[in-house]
């Protein structure tokens, strides 16, 4: 959308020109509300209530991934789960542990003690620990 400013009188135009660049400004982080960030964790989907979180190790924060990585994050639990053992179970996602390094992305600010969610990019050097 191209605007001709010697159309908008003087104030307007003023006006015109800070709204553009405020939402100019704002539009690359639309979904981040932190930079990116890799962090040592560990991932586990709870079965009984559907919860998907990565513990951020070493801290007592934990990220949930958001709708853009859900299906990403189970897909890495459950390679984890050989495939002998998928058949016996009723969440398989859920029966291992994935210990990684982890590049999340917060989408939300970060509140002390609440779940931040956050597009999760990739997990690297990953662990899998079964669940006793």
């Amino acid at each position: 959308m191209l605007l001709r400013l010697e159309l908008i009188p003087g104030s307007a135009c003023a006006r015109v020109l800070l709204v553009a660049y405020a939402i100019l400004a704002t539009a690359g982080r639309a979904h981040a509300a932190e930079d990116c960030v890799t962090i040592h964790g560990r991932a586990h989907l709870y079965c009984g209530d559907g919860q998907l979180r990565i513990w951020h190790i070493g801290t007592h924060h934990e990220f949930e991934p958001d709708e853009t990585s859900w299906e990403r994050v189970v897909a890495w639990l459950e390679a984890g789960v050989k495939e002998s053992d998928k058949k016996q179970s009723a969440c398989p996602a859920g029966d291992v542990y994935l210990f990684a390094d982890f590049e999340v992305c917060p989408t939300e600010p970060l509140k002390q003690g609440a779940v931040q969610r956050a597009v999760i990019k990739s997990a690297s050097h990953r662990r899998y620990v079964p669940v006793k």
